[in-house]
C-alpha cells in the first residue's frame, strides 16, 4: 500500500487545499477535532480517549475524553465546501486502506462505511469495507459488497479474486473455485487465482468447478466454466495452457506431487504476495491519478467571509475557540455567554469543565485560514480589538468600578465575583494588562459614591461554575469626575487624590503627631481581646511605621489598615479617605484610639469577613 501523499506547498495565488491536510497523518482532514491546546487533528488520529498529550506540540490536554469529543462544525463546513467529491471520496479509501494496514479494522470500517453512504456506487470503498469485513470476521457482508462490485464491474478481475477468497473462507471450496476461473477467463496471467486454485485442487477430495456450476445454476460462471479444452477438466483452458507452457505440474493428479514440483509450488506462494501487492499498487495509483486530476484551487477562491464568521457577534472570528462539542465562536464572545450560563450557546450542551479549565487557546487551523485567505480583513479585525484593549486600558477614562465596600491603598481586598457583569470587567482588567478597576461604596442619589480607591488584582481562582475569588489590593485614591456604564458595569471618569506636602516646622509637628498616634494604636492592638484575635487573623498585625510619612500619596500604610479595623460608620470612613490632610486625618484616629482605650468596648467591635462581593 502507497503511503499517505506529501503536503504540496503552497501557491502563489494563496493558500492551497494542503492547508486543510492533518499534521499527524498528513492526509484531508476527517471528522476533524480540535484539542485543548488548539491544534487539530483526524478524530482517529487522536488515538481515542486515552490521549494525555497534544502529538504536536506535547503539551498536556486539559480536557480528556477525546472520544467522546464533536468534530468541529466549522472545519468540517470548510472541508465540504471545499474539497470536490472525488477527492473527498479517494481519500476516505486511501484512509481506509491506511487503519487495516495499522490493524484497526473497525475504524477502518467506520470510515468506508461513511464513503458508501456518500457514494453508493464507489467501487473502490465497497471494496474497502469487503476488506474491513473479512479482518473482522463479517463473511456475509464482505460477499454482499463483492457481489454488488461484480455485477458494476464485471470486466475487472480483483474483485472476482477477492470474492474468491471470502469464499474459501466461508468453506465453499467449489463456488471459490467458480470464481476463480471466471477470474482467470478476464485475465489469464493473473498469477494469484492461480496459485489459489492451484492448493484448492492438489488437495484431497478437491471439488471440480464445473460440477459446482451445475449444482448452483450459475449462468455466467457455467458458461466460463464451459470453455475448458482438454486436460484437467477441473481447470480452465487458459489455466493448462500456462501450465504446459511453464512445465510446473505434471499431467493430471494420476501420480503423487514431484519433488520438483512441491518446489516450483514453494516459489510460486513467494511470488504471490509481491504479485498481490501489485495489483493493490495499481489500484492505489489509479486513486492518486484521479486526485491529481482535482485543480489546486487556493482557498480564497472557495470561501468567503461570511464561512469564517462567529455566529455571536456576526463579525469575522478573533481568536476562535472551538468548544468539545463542536462549535466555534471568538474567544470573547464564548466567555460573555458563559459568565451568565455554563453551557454552550447553540447546542446547549453543558461546558463546566471546559469552564473549569478557564484557559481557552484559539483553533489554529482556523486563525492559519483566515490568515492566508482574508489577510487584509483580518487586520482590520485586529486593529478594531487593539482600539478596544487601548481605550479599556486607559486609567483615568472610563475606567470600570465596582460597587461593593469601601477600600484602602496600601491594604487587601479579597473579593467573591459571580455576577456576569463583574466577571466581564475582570477578565477584561485582565486582557489589558493593567489588572486595575475602581472600587466605590453606594451612596444615595448616586450609583455610587464620589470617592474610591483603584485596586490591582494579585491573584485570581477560577471556580468550576466560572465564579471566582479575586485576590486584590488597594493602591491609589481617587475622585469621580463624571459616571458612565459599559456593557453592564459602572465606569467613571477620574483623578488621583494625592495627600498635601509640608515643610519645615510644620513637617516636624507632623512628625511627632504621627509617632503619637501611632503609640496609640500598639496600645490598641495590644487589648489582647477576642475581637482583636478574629481582627488579626483577618487582616493581619499593625504594618510597621514608615520612616518617611510623605513618601507616599496617600500617606502611611498603618494609618488606612487601622481605619479598616476601627467601628467606624462608612460614611465617616468615606470623610477620613476623602481628606487629603495628613495632619487632620492622624488628629481624628487620635481621638478615636484614646476614646475606645478608655472605654473598652462590650461586643465584638466587627464580625468575621471573608471574601467580599455583591450578593
Amino acid at each position: 500500500m502507497s503511503g499517505p501523499p506529501s503536503p504540496q506547498p503552497l501557491g502563489a495565488g494563496g493558500a492551497g487545499l494542503d492547508l486543510l491536510r492533518c499534521p499527524s497523518c498528513l492526509l484531508l482532514l476527517w471528522e476533524p477535532v480540535t484539542v485543548s491546546c488548539g491544534h487539530s487533528f483526524c478524530k482517529p488520529c487522536l488515538g481515542g480517549a486515552g490521549l494525555s498529550h497534544c502529538p504536536l506540540c506535547q503539551e498536556r490536554l486539559e480536557l480528556r475524553g477525546v472520544g467522546a469529543a464533536r468534530s468541529s462544525v466549522v472545519l468540517c463546513g470548510l472541508l465540504e465546501r471545499c474539497v470536490e467529491r472525488e477527492r473527498l471520496l479517494a481519500g476516505l479509501a486511501e484512509r481506509a486502506r491506511d487503519r487495516l494496514a495499522r490493524g484497526d479494522a473497525r475504524e477502518a470500517l467506520r470510515m468506508a462505511q461513511r464513503g458508501v453512504e456518500l457514494a453508493p456506487d464507489s467501487s473502490s470503498l465497497r471494496l474497502c469495507r469487503a476488506e474491513a469485513c473479512v479482518a473482522l470476521g463479517q463473511y456475509p457482508q464482505a460477499l454482499e459488497d463483492l457481489d454488488t462490485v461484480c455485477r458494476a464491474e464485471p470486466g475487472e478481475h480483483e474483485a472476482f479474486f477477492r470474492k474468491g477468497k471470502v469464499l474459501l473462507e466461508m468453506g465453499q471450496r467449489a463456488e471459490a473455485l467458480l470464481v476463480w476461473e471466471h477470474c482467470l477467463t478476464l485475465s489469464p496471467h493473473f498469477h494469484s487465482a492461480r496459485r489459489e486454485m492451484e492448493k484448492i485442487l492438489m488437495q484431497d477430495n478437491a471439488p471440480q468447478p464445473l460440477t459446482a456450476a451445475a449444482h448452483q445454476g450459475d449462468a455466467l460462471l457455467s458458461s466460463a466454466g464451459s470453455q475448458v479444452n482438454g486436460g484437467n477438466p477441473g481447470l480452465p483452458s487458459s489455466f493448462t495452457q500456462a501450465q504446459d507452457q511453464e512445465g510446473e505440474l505434471a499431467d493430471g493428479r494420476e501420480d503423487a506431487v514431484s519433488e520438483h514440483s512441491l518446489s516450483q509450488l514453494g516459489q510460486r506462494q513467494e511470488l504471490e504476495i509481491s504479485a498481490e501487492s501489485q495489483s493493490q499498487e495499481l489500484v492505489d495509483n489509479g486513486e492518486e491519478t484521479a486526485v491529481a486530476k482535482c485543480p489546486q484551487l487556493c482557498l480564497g477562491e472557495l470561501l468567503s467571509i461570511s464561512d469564517l464568521e462567529c455566529s455571536l457577534c456576526i463579525r469575522m472570528f478573533f481568536e476562535p475557540v472551538t468548544t468539545p462539542c463542536g462549535h466555534t465562536f471568538c474567544k470573547e464572545c464564548l466567555e460573555r455567554c458563559l459568565d451568565h450560563r455554563p453551557s454552550c450557546p447553540l447546542c446547549k450542551q453543558s461546558l463546566r469543565e471546559y469552564l473549569k479549565v478557564g484557559r481557552y487557546s484559539p483553533t489554529v487551523l482556523l486563525q492559519d485560514i483566515m490568515l492566508a485567505t482574508f489577510p487584509a480583513q483580518l487586520a482590520e479585525r485586529q486593529e478594531l480589538h487593539r482600539a478596544e484593549m487601548a481605550e479599556l486600558s486607559n486609567l483615568t477614562k472610563n475606567i470600570p468600578i465596582f460597587v461593593c465596600t469601601m477600600s484602602f491603598p496600601g491594604i487587601a481586598c479579597p473579593l467573591h465575583v459571580f455576577e456576569p457583569r463583574y466577571r466581564l470587567m475582570i477578565r477584561r482588567c485582565q486582557e489589558t494588562g493593567t489588572r486595575r478597576f475602581g472600587m466605590c461604596i453606594y451612596e444615595n442619589g448616586k450609583s455610587f459614591a464620589d470617592y474610591g480607591c483603584m485596586l490591582e488584582i494579585r491573584q485570581i481562582e477560577l471556580l468550576a461554575d466560572g465564579r471566582s475569588l479575586v485576590d486584590t489590593i488597594g493602591r491609589r485614591r481617587f475622585r469621580v469626575l463624571s459616571r458612565g456604564h459599559r456593557d453592564g458595569y459602572h465606569t467613571a471618569d477620574i483623578e488621583y487624590l494625592e495627600d498635601r506636602k509640608v515643610a519645615g516646622e510644620e513637617l516636624q509637628e507632623l512628625q511627632c503627631l504621627h509617632e503619637s498616634t501611632y503609640r496609640l494604636a500598639q496600645r490598641f492592638c495590644e487589648h489582647g481581646d477576642l475581637t482583636s484575635r478574629h481582627i488579626f487573623m483577618q487582616h493581619g498585625p499593625l504594618p510597621e511605621k514608615e520612616e518617611d510619612i510623605q513618601a507616599s500619596a496617600d500617606g502611611p500604610t498603618w494609618c488606612w489598615w487601622l481605619i479598616s479595623i476601627l467601628p467606624l460608620d462608612p460614611s465617616y470612613q468615606l470623610n477620613l479617605f476623602s481628606c487629603t490632610s495628613l495632619r487632620t486625618r492622624l488628629t481624628q484616629l487620635q481621638r478615636i484610639l484614646a476614646a475606645l482605650l478608655q472605654q473598652p468596648p462590650a461586643r465584638p467591635l466587627l464580625p468575621e469577613r471573608g471574601p467580599r462581593g455583591r450578593v
